[in-house]
C-alpha cells in the first residue's frame, strides 16, 4: 500500500488509511493491501465512509467466506444475520447490560474454532467525546515483559469460553462491566470452549504476542484457579498500561477494523441516549479466519 495513504495513530500500532471509498466494490488489490496493512498495524481506521447497509455488508463478506452469526439474535441488524447493532438508543439499549456489555477488556471470537478473526465497526451516529473504544497492543506488551516472565508463561495453555459462561480468570476490575446477559437459548448457540497458547505466534507475521489475557480465559491446565487468576490479572494490568493503548474517538463515517489475534479492547461505558445529540449507533461484523486476500 502506498505509504502516503497510511498515517500511524499510536506509537506501536494503529493506522489511518486514506483514499479508499468502500461504497464501490473494492478491487482484489485493495483488499490485498488492506489485509496486509491490518496484519502490520493491527488496527485500521478508514474515515469518511458513506455506506448503505448493503455496501458495508458487501465489504465485510469480501473479507472472509465465513462471518460470525452472533448468538444474540435480538441485536442483529434486520435482514443481516452477520451484522449486529451496537449503540445506546432504542428499547434494547435502555438495558445497561446490552448497552455496555462490551465494557471490559476482552478479545472477540476467542472461543471460536479459529483464533484468527477480524472485527469491523461502522460508525453511523456518535456523540462527541463519548463511546470510545480502547485498544491494547498484545505484541508490544509481550515484548515489554521481562525475560523471566516470558520464560514462565511460554508453554502455558489457557482454556477460553464465551466470556459470560464461566467464572473468568482474573475477574473484573471495579470499573469493568458484566457481560451482556445470556438467555438459555443464547447459551445453546455458544461455541464450545477451546484451548489457546497464552503466548501465541501470529499466523501471518510469526511475531509472538500475549493472547487474550483477559475476558474469556477460565482455566490453565495444571494450575489451580487462584494461582491462574492471579497470573492472568497481572498480565492483563500490564498489557493494558497506557503505553500499549490507543483510544479511538469515533466520527460518523469511521470504519474501524482490528486483528483480534494481536489486540484486546474494551468499550467505554455510555449512558442511554437522551436525544439526537448523544445517540450512538454502530454496525458490527466479525469475519472469521484470516483475510482471504492475503
Amino acid at each position: 500500500m502506498d505509504d502516503t495513504l497510511v498515517k500511524k495513530l499510536a506509537q506501536t500500532f494503529v493506522a489511518e488509511i486514506d483514499g479508499i471509498d468502500l461504497s464501490h466494490p473494492p478491487s482484489d488489490q485493495t483488499l490485498h493491501d488492506l489485509s496486509h496493512a491490518l496484519m502490520e498495524h493491527k488496527v485500521l481506521v478508514l474515515r469518511d465512509q458513506d455506506l448503505t447497509t448493503e455496501q458495508y455488508a458487501r465489504f465485510g463478506r469480501s473479507w472472509s467466506d465465513s462471518l460470525r452469526v452472533d448468538s444474540f439474535s435480538e441485536m442483529h441488524v434486520p435482514g443481516f444475520l452477520d451484522m449486529n447493532v451496537v449503540g445506546n438508543y432504542g428499547e434494547l439499549f435502555k438495558d445497561d447490560g446490552y448497552r455496555n456489555g462490551a465494557a471490559f477488556w476482552h478479545t472477540d471470537c476467542a472461543a471460536e474454532p479459529d483464533p484468527n478473526a477480524t472485527t469491523m465497526l461502522y460508525s453511523i451516529y456518535t456523540p462527541v467525546g463519548l463511546g470510545l473504544t480502547v485498544f491494547a497492543d498484545m505484541e508490544a506488551a509481550y515484548e515489554a515483559l521481562d525475560a523471566k516472565t516470558q520464560s514462565e508463561i511460554s508453554e502455558l495453555v489457557v482454556e477460553h469460553c464465551y466470556a459470560g459462561a464461566m467464572p473468568i480468570l482474573g475477574g473484573r476490575e471495579d470499573w469493568e462491566h458484566e457481560l451482556t446477559p445470556t438467555t438459555d437459548q443464547t447459551k445453546l448457540n455458544l461455541p464450545d470452549p477451546v484451548e489457546r497458547p497464552l503466548v501465541r505466534t501470529h499466523s501471518v507475521t510469526n511475531r509472538k504476542a500475549l493472547y487474550a489475557p483477559a475476558g474469556s480465559g477460565f482455566n490453565i491446565p495444571g494450575m489451580d484457579f487462584d494461582s491462574a487468576s492471579t497470573l492472568m490479572r497481572k498480565l492483563k494490568l500490564f498489557a493494558t498500561d497506557t503505553r500499549f493503548c490507543y483510544q479511538h474517538k469515533y466520527q460518523p463515517g469511521d470504519l474501524v477494523m482490528w486483528d483480534n489475534s494481536s489486540t484486546m479492547h474494551y468499550a467505554q461505558p455510555i449512558c442511554a441516549a437522551t436525544g439526537e445529540h448523544d445517540r450512538r449507533l454502530l454496525y458490527r461484523m466479525c469475519p472469521l479466519g484470516l483475510p482471504k486476500h492475503l
